[in-house]
């Protein structure tokens, strides 16, 4: 190979390590200019948006905080959130072990039903269990929509304790084993404080999705149990004003907080 082959392949590869940071840099700018942008929105004067801002303000902060129906769609989405997240946490810990710990017939089965709500899109989810619920008796409310949100948020659960559960030192609970522990003094013992930083990480992300879940949702809710996407839906049907992105700002910084937070204490673990 001749110099001249070598300073052309040199000049090759720095134009594409540049192309291909260009590209990086434009993909971060299309994902998270809109989210500036509800950011700065959020802080308009006037209920008319316009560009650029005539200065900046409070106001539909305050506005948000009085209007009685977006806080009682925010209490409706916390509660679920938190209920469903809980239940997820438990169910999700249990399925975790009895698919990483355990084999038996049906086994692969087992886990594509478990996927299946991460996978199947949240109206065909919201249709299905309508139709089950309704089967067996359960009234449309808040009822529906925790069974509904702990469904689609299992599936988190069990694969951030899954990752946990196959790297797990067994030679702790060995060693509790050998030293007089029977296997319910070894579980709470040593197995569940290991495992809670990737429980509470799987509930975390269990509770965003049920924050932010809004096509099943749709399907499940009563006019008494109407959560937060709901009434930005259709707060932008009707009329789009600075309101509503302050509380996309608010699910902005929830859905963007509480993940971290969880991969943290289940990496640090």
């Amino acid at each position: 190979m001749t110099s001249s082959e070598t300073d052309l392949g040199r000049v090759g590869g720095q134009v594409c390590r540049i192309g291909l940071k260009l590209i990086v840099i434009l993909v971060y700018f299309f994902l998270y200019a809109p989210v500036m942008l509800l950011i700065l929105t959020s802080f308009h004067p006037s209920e008319v948006i316009t560009y650029p801002l005539p200065g900046y303000s409070l106001r539909w902060y305050s506005v948000f905080l009085a209007d009685a129906e977006m806080q009682e769609s925010l209490r409706n989405s916390l509660l679920v959130g938190a209920v469903s997240s809980l239940i997820a946490g438990f169910i999700g810990t249990l399925c975790a072990f009895g698919l990483v710990r355990t084999h038996f017939p049906g086994k692969r089965l087992c886990q594509l039903v478990v996927f299946a709500p991460m996978v199947v899109p949240p109206v065909i989810t919201g249709i299905a269990l309508v139709l089950m619920l309704h089967v067996v008796g359960i009234p449309r409310g808040f009822s529906y929509l925790i069974v509904g949100h702990t469904l689609l948020g299992l599936p988190f659960v069990v694969v951030v304790v899954s990752a946990q559960l196959y790297g797990f030192p067994r030679d702790l609970e060995q060693a509790a084993l050998t030293l007089g522990a029977n296997e319910v003094e070894t579980f709470f013992e040593v197995t569940l404080p290991i495992l809670t930083p990737s429980m509470i990480a799987g509930m975390m992300f269990a509770f965003v999705t049920s924050l932010q879940e809004y096509p099943a949702t749709q399907a499940w809710a009563s006019p008494g149990s109407v959560t937060l996407p709901m009434i930005i839906f259709d707060r932008i049907r009707d009329k789009l004003t600075p309101e509503v992105n302050v509380v996309g700002v608010l699910m902005v910084l929830v859905a963007g907080t509480l993940p971290l937070i969880g991969e943290y204490l289940r990496a640090r673990r």
